[in-house]
């Protein structure tokens, strides 16, 4: 029987009173658990530009079971055994995305979270309706992964091919313009011009979420053969470097030909709606193009109805699906109750502007002479866009300068959150055109400092310049160079004692940047003195304003 056929009589529906009930608490259980995730998510889309769509995605996720509503309805609650593992295991799936609720909501991981969402949501619609309401659920739910953000780290990774594709392609283009432009890490000189700095927002990962969202999207509601999408979704990788080096080169040429105000403000945000819309055209000109070089016949979409399971077989069924269902609230609740507590012991709403000020003046304590005046430094600013972005809560920055005349920077950023984009050197310093020369972890160079805490060492280039690079992560007093290493150790304390609601010290990063002077060798050597003369004054700051609960 085809599966938009009409349902005998006597025979279940999937909007009968039962499924609709069970479906309602499943739904609110969901939404109670992860009603925090969504309100940070709302948030991301309107922070950041290139998540903006994820507003349109639960409509038209709505819209489109709104569109199906005759098939769904047409569906059968009757199932096979193979039918009621499924939902079995779909309950037993939920496990670990409950997991990951909590941990995200303990700061370990914020960026699949939102996954976490979808993927419970799948998991009730299995347990509810098997593996024909699921099948016929699989849009929507696709619909709602694009509304999800990528994980930092990804998202980052993405970033610096991207944009050293499209900054190559555009340095060329400018070249055979008669500009005469060189590419030197991220910026590109043009003669009489100020250099052009390609920032992470001209990579074109913005315009490649846009048209992936855009062409998934299409590829749903347009019914060819599944190459042929697949073909139309892969293919926005190179239409996006091709657009945003297309913006680069436009935004040199106006800075060359006009003025560089002219390639800034309104007209640099006019001419990238342009080419979006350029973009998209040619997303468009390519699907049609595919579709005439491969006529390929769309595969049958029809979803076999399952024979009614006779017997003690019925009877095991009906079980099965009885047992997923309490699985999954049993799991539910106590992921909807993991999240108060979680969220209760962090204590974020009641004492973070208290925490951010004791972190503020604790930092501030950084002195300006070290080593009795060996070492004499400055403050350091930065904009509060940039501190906001790297995801510290408070900061401290300055640079030291030495009676050679060998400067050192040192900046501590704190994070109250634990927020997944606490920004380190190995991320920020590639994206600012820093080439890795070396990249290793060392033993913490530091009075006092325990025989097992480690550092991260950097030797890095960009162009003529070299860096040297040394950072760590902490919290509690315990140093580490890799931020997973101090966030497991965060993530102890939280469970350790969810009840107590002891103070959770921060997680801190530490980073001095020494530029290379007279050889690596000789640049290091007073690098490493100048640590063991600052750490006594790190540690008292990183430590002293740490309880904030």
């Amino acid at each position: 029987m085809s599966h938009a056929a009409i349902p005998a009589h006597g025979e279940r529906l999937l909007l009968d009173r039962p499924a609709l009930i069970l479906g309602a608490i499943l739904g609110l259980l969901v939404l109670g658990a992860f009603a925090p995730t969504l309100g940070e998510l709302a948030a991301v889309w309107f922070r950041w530009p290139e998540y903006g769509h994820g507003l349109l995605m639960p409509p038209v996720a709505a819209w489109l079971i709104w569109t199906r509503r005759k098939r769904l309805s047409a569906l059968r609650q009757r199932c096979d055994a193979a039918d009621a593992s499924l939902r079995i295991a779909a309950a037993v799936a939920l496990a670990p995305v409950v997991a990951i609720l909590l941990f995200g909501e303990a700061k370990l991981w914020w960026g699949l979270k939102p996954f976490a969402f979808v993927a419970a949501v799948t998991a009730g619609v299995t347990v509810l309706w098997g593996v024909r309401g699921l099948l016929e659920f699989k849009a929507p739910l696709l619909v709602l992964l694009l509304m999800c953000p990528l994980p930092y780290r990804l998202h980052t990774e993405l970033t610096l091919p991207l944009k050293r594709h499209a900054t190559v392609l555009a340095t060329g283009l400018l070249d055979l313009s008669g500009l005469d432009a060189t590419l030197e890490g991220n910026l590109i000189h043009i003669p009489q011009v100020e250099s052009l700095w390609i920032a992470d927002a001209c990579s074109g990962i913005r315009s490649l979420i846009s048209l992936v969202s855009v062409a998934i999207l299409a590829c749903i509601l347009w019914h060819r053969h599944w190459i042929v999408r697949l073909l139309v979704i892969a293919s926005c990788v190179p239409i996006a470097v091709l657009v945003n080096g297309l913006r680069i080169w436009l935004t040199g040429m106006l800075s060359y030909h006009v003025s560089p105000d002219a390639a800034q403000g309104f007209f640099h945000v006019f001419e990238g709606f342009l080419l979006f819309g350029c973009a998209a055209l040619i997303l468009w000109g390519w699907a049609l193009l595919l579709d005439r070089l491969l006529p390929l016949a769309r595969p049958g979409a029809g979803i076999p109805s399952p024979a009614a399971a006779p017997g003690l077989a019925s009877r095991l069924s009906r079980c099965a699906r009885a047992a997923a269902a309490g699985l999954v609230l049993t799991l539910l609740a106590g992921g909807l109750l993991g999240v108060h507590l979680i969220r209760a012991r962090l204590g974020e709403e009641t004492s973070r502007e208290e925490g951010v000020a004791r972190l503020t003046a604790s930092l501030s304590q950084l002195p300006l002479e070290v080593d009795r005046g060996t070492y004499r430094g400055e403050p350091v600013r930065f904009d509060e866009k940039v501190i906001e972005g790297s995801g510290a809560d408070a900061y401290v920055s300055a640079t030291y300068a030495d009676a050679a005349g060998r400067s050192y920077q040192v900046y501590v950023g704190a994070s109250l959150g634990n927020d997944e984009n606490f920004h380190a050197p190995n991320v920020c310093m590639p994206a600012a055109g820093w080439e890795a020369l070396e990249n290793e972890t060392v033993a913490y160079e530091g009075e006092a400092a325990d025989s097992v805490e480690r550092m991260r060492r950097m030797l890095l280039q960009r162009g003529n310049e070299k860096m040297l690079v040394f950072y760590w992560f902490q919290t509690g007093g315990h140093r580490a160079g890799t931020e997973w290493a101090v966030r497991l150790r965060r993530l102890r304390d939280i469970f350790a004692d969810l009840f107590g609601g002891a103070p959770l010290a921060p997680t801190q990063i530490c980073t001095v940047y020494v530029p290379v002077v007279g050889g690596a060798a000789a640049t290091e050597e007073a690098a490493r003195r100048f640590l063991r003369a600052i750490s006594t004054h790190l540690h008292g700051i990183t430590t002293s304003g740490e309880a904030h609960g």
